[in-house]
């Protein structure tokens, strides 16, 4: 999908501390991008029943929407803090979750939200909310974790991951872009594992035979064909790993400013979004990640 240049960048927020943090982030990928700031609180009392409601409402004496409204007040005053020159915009929809967040991002070129969710969106990251943003969005979606490592200086910049599908390219050029837009080197990473390869029978990272190391080789080069042309500014580094694919992408990137992913994935991270995978790299990354479907990447 290519967005429209007005098409903003669209962070959920909650009042959680976690949620600033996703706000500080968006806030700075804005302005790199040049776009509009949409801050979205959702209100979701409509929707569930009053007694969950103390559990993760707005504080005693204060309605839906008169505390949504406190809250994104306090998340515009962050952004002014971070990036002043941003152009802000805020709204407080009725609904759940899942739901608006998805809606938002048909109009969003990026939506963002934190790890932790609080207040408007309950367990984010525990179940369905989480598999239904993440894998139906039609934006790129960006997990931000609270209180994130900063990236190194001599670290692997932006790490993405390969499985050599056809719905892999969108994350490639969203990788891509990042890294010539940033200024820093791309690390492709392709995880080669098979469940005999537990490391209670072979040990965690025993040896590829050669005619392992040449395929998974071919398959990289020709997910990435092309693109090092497109991007002649981005240098590029290959890791083959013999390992599960969770562990694989959360080593490749210690250090890394961001670590990109296809929504839907196959071969060595066919379960990215789908089981304990998708959930590992989600709730243990350092950096935030990014989880990109769809034919194009927006920017």
């Amino acid at each position: 999908m290519t967005y429209a240049a007005g098409a903003p960048v669209t962070v959920g927020v909650d009042g959680s501390a976690a949620s600033l943090d996703a706000v500080a982030w968006a806030s700075v990928q804005a302005n790199r991008r040049g776009r509009a700031l949409n801050l979205v609180y959702v209100n979701a009392w409509p929707t569930y029943a009053y007694a969950m409601w103390p559990e993760w409402g707005p504080p005693e004496g204060q309605d839906g929407r008169s505390a949504g409204r406190d809250v994104l007040a306090d998340a515009a005053r962050h952004v002014a803090e971070i990036a002043p020159s941003a152009a802000v915009t805020t709204e407080i929809v009725d609904g759940g979750p899942a739901s608006v967040l998805l809606e938002r991002a048909s109009e969003s070129a990026l939506l963002v939200v934190g790890r932790r969710g609080l207040g408007g969106f309950p367990a984010l990251l525990l179940g369905s909310v989480a598999t239904q943003v993440a894998t139906y969005a039609e934006c790129p979606v960006a997990v931000v974790p609270e209180h994130g490592t900063p990236p190194a200086a001599d670290g692997p910049g932006i790490v993405l991951g390969v499985d050599g599908s056809e719905t892999c390219q969108a994350a490639i050029e969203y990788a891509f872009t990042e890294a010539s837009m940033r200024s820093v080197p791309l690390t492709a990473v392709r995880s080669w594992y098979w469940p005999t390869d537990d490391p209670a029978i072979v040990g965690p990272y025993a040896a590829l035979r050669e005619d392992h190391v040449a395929e998974q080789e071919r398959v990289l080069s020709e997910a990435l064909a092309g693109w090092a042309e497109k991007f002649p500014d981005v240098r590029v580094r290959t890791v083959i790993a013999h390992h599960r694919p969770a562990r694989a992408l959360l080593d490749a990137a210690t250090g890394a400013e961001l670590l990109v992913v296809g929504a839907r994935g196959s071969g060595g991270f066919r379960t990215l979004l789908l089981g304990s995978v998708g959930e590992t790299v989600i709730r243990h990354a350092t950096c935030p990640v990014v989880l990109v479907r769809g034919a194009s990447a927006a920017h």
